[in-house]
């Protein structure tokens, strides 16, 4: 079916694409892509690093490996196909620290990504506990343990700003600011967290009506 959609849109001359999956299946499509390649953009949700593959089979139990995915990413640059980052979202504990999310930019980013998304959870419905209680039920006690920690409006801020302050650092050095787009909804940052976010702005995509 989704090969038969694309098939669909891109028979419609000056129509685009942003395919955006977490099923490494989509490079069965790569050869219909590579025919349409500049009216296509390839991006697989990578939310950790494959050293955390244990933790993604308990948060994402229906989507291909980590492993499956980058290798998919990859093979999209190798044909030629335009690429773009999703690292959406990274949770805390799992997928946040410094050194993950180094490694995770620079990944998409030699991968050929014309955009790199990042975005911390979001904070409201109820995935935020049901992600809580799967870890927990696994064995992931600490990672768990995290996520408790930014259900309330401060931890989740706090998060948020270290999470923006991470992920900046490897696009500046490789000279890929303006790819980054950091999805943030303002509303359940703290004042404080707000102001200093407002001053290092760089990449940031403000969400919500205002």
């Amino acid at each position: 079916m989704g090969r038969r959609c694309l098939e669909a849109i891109l028979s419609q001359p000056g129509w685009t694409v942003r395919i955006l999956t977490k099923n490494a299946a989509v490079s069965k499509t790569f050869d219909l892509i590579e025919r349409y390649r500049e009216r296509v953009l390839v991006g697989l949700s990578v939310t950790a690093t494959e050293d955390e593959s244990r933790i993604t089979s308990v948060t994402e139990p229906h989507a291909s490996p980590i492993a499956r995915r980058t290798e998919t990413l990859k093979e999209a640059h190798r044909r030629g196909l335009r690429t773009y980052g999703m690292l959406c979202p990274l949770l805390p504990g799992v997928s946040d620290s410094p050194g993950d999310v180094d490694r995770l930019v620079n990944f998409v980013l030699d991968c050929g990504a014309e955009e790199v998304f990042v975005e911390p959870i979001n904070g409201r419905g109820p995935s935020l506990g049901d992600t809580e209680r799967a870890l927990r039920a696994a064995g992931f006690r600490a990672e768990a343990d995290a996520l408790e920690a930014v259900r309330h409006r401060v931890g989740w801020s706090a998060y948020a700003r270290r999470l923006l302050q991470s992920v900046q650092g490897t696009p500046k050095k490789r000279r890929s600011l303006p790819k980054l787009r950091f999805l943030l909804y303002p509303s359940r940052l703290t004042q404080e967290d707000r102001i200093w976010i407002r001053s290092h702005s760089e990449g940031v995509k403000w969400l919500g009506k205002n």
